[in-house]
Order: C-alpha cells, then structure tokens, then sequence
C-alpha cells in the first residue's frame, strides 16, 4: 500500500473511532488493526485513563488478530462473524471483523450490551 493510500486508510478509521466513541460515554476506546494486530487507528476517550502499557497492547492485537485470522476459516461453514464479546471483571470488550481489519472497542462494565447499542456500532463499521 503506497504512502497516500494509507494515509487515506488511516483517516477513514481514525473518523469511524470518533464517531464510536461519541455513541456512548461508556466507550472507554476505539481501535482499528490489520490482521497482523498492526495498529490503523485508535482513539481513547479524552481523561481515560489506558489500562494496558504500549507493549501490552502490542500484545493484545497480535492475539486478537491471530485469533480472528483463525475465525476466518469458519466462514463458509459458519457464516460471516457478526461480532465477539469478551467479558472481563473491569471491562468489556467488542470485536467487529470486517475485511480482514478488526475493530477493538472497549467499553465500561456499567454500560449493559444490548442489541440496538451493538447494532449503532455495527453501522459506523460497516458505512464506506
């Protein structure tokens, strides 16, 4: 991918992080990564305070990326990945698959995960 074509990449996922972040208070981060768990763009809500060091993230998105490069192979027998929840003591977490790219979103345990609040998310993911 040459350099303006990234760029371009880049911007389009740093606005939908924007707009995911502004469904909710609750939304603690929004992040895009390739397959390989290489960061695209990521947006934490301003005065949050991040629970993982930089190498932790690193961490987290190569597991995650490896873990859904895996799913991948389900597709014709399961269908498409809708989305994963992964339920922690202090947090939530929702992963959206969409063109090989995962959309990592953390949100606050008081936030209840409900249907029209996934399916608000599920739109600014899926739109151009």
């Amino acid at each position: 991918m040459d350099s303006q074509s990234w760029t371009k990449t880049v911007t389009k996922n740093r606005k939908k992080c924007e707009k995911i972040l502004a469904i909710s208070k609750d939304i603690r981060y929004a992040g895009v990564f390739n397959e390989y768990g290489r960061t695209i763009s990521g947006k934490i809500k301003p005065g949050v305070k991040p629970i993982f060091s930089p190498d932790s993230v690193r961490h987290e998105f190569f597991a995650i990326a490896s873990m859904m490069r895996l799913r991948d192979k389900t597709l014709k027998t399961l269908g498409r990945l809708e989305f994963i929840s992964i339920n922690h003591k202090k947090i939530n977490i929702l992963l959206f698959y969409k063109n090989r790219t995962t959309y990592y979103i953390t949100i606050n345990k008081k936030n209840k995960l409900n249907t029209n609040f996934i399916s608000n998310l599920e739109k600014i993911i899926t739109q151009g």
